[in-house]
């Protein structure tokens, strides 16, 4: 089972994959991949606050900024990627520069991941509807990300979006 979770940012779609992975995973292991990296006090914060809210969950916590698709895993695992946006922006924005084949690179990961996992949950954040004109590269940036959404929705079991702490479960359409 693939479900894919979008909302805009403190919708409590955090909160809801982790319960649904809990589901889904009640058999077998659950893995929380972490894609953001702690570089800053804030972060570091908000990293505790949420390990302390997934405590006594059955989380095994994997911290990984990209290249998802090595990952290795146990069989029949439940595995939570939290977030698609920002394992967008590490696969894209690296120390050796700008990579503009991040979209292709990001789905293949995932294909392969969830061709090994039992369960997956992707949490990813709705960063469409803001109304403002970026630079070149941020609007490339939500472009690929914005592609990804519609790749990844198109193969989901699920499609939810979270708003205002509310899960609206879409139908897909084939």
């Amino acid at each position: 089972m693939f479900i894919f979770i979008a909302g805009t940012t403190r919708s409590g779609k955090s909160e809801y994959a982790e319960h649904r992975a809990v589901e889904l995973g009640q058999a077998s292991r659950k893995i929380y991949v972490a894609t953001a990296g702690v570089h800053d006090d804030e972060m570091r914060r908000r990293v505790e606050l949420h390990k302390a809210r997934r405590e006594g969950m059955g989380f095994v916590t994997v911290e990984r900024e990209r290249d998802l698709g090595g990952l290795e895993l146990p069989e029949g695992a439940c595995v939570l990627i939290e977030s698609l946006t920002v394992w967008a922006a590490n696969e894209m924005f690296t120390a050796s520069g700008v990579n503009h084949n991040a979209g292709g690179k990001i789905y293949e990961d995932f294909m392969t991941l969830k061709a090994r996992a039992e369960h997956i949950v992707l949490v990813s954040d709705d960063v469409f509807s803001d109304g403002v004109n970026y630079d070149p590269l941020t609007e490339e940036y939500i472009r690929t990300l914005g592609g990804l959404h519609v790749k990844l929705a198109a193969c989901a079991d699920e499609v939810i979006e979270i708003f205002a702490g509310i899960p609206i479960k879409y139908s897909i359409i084939t």
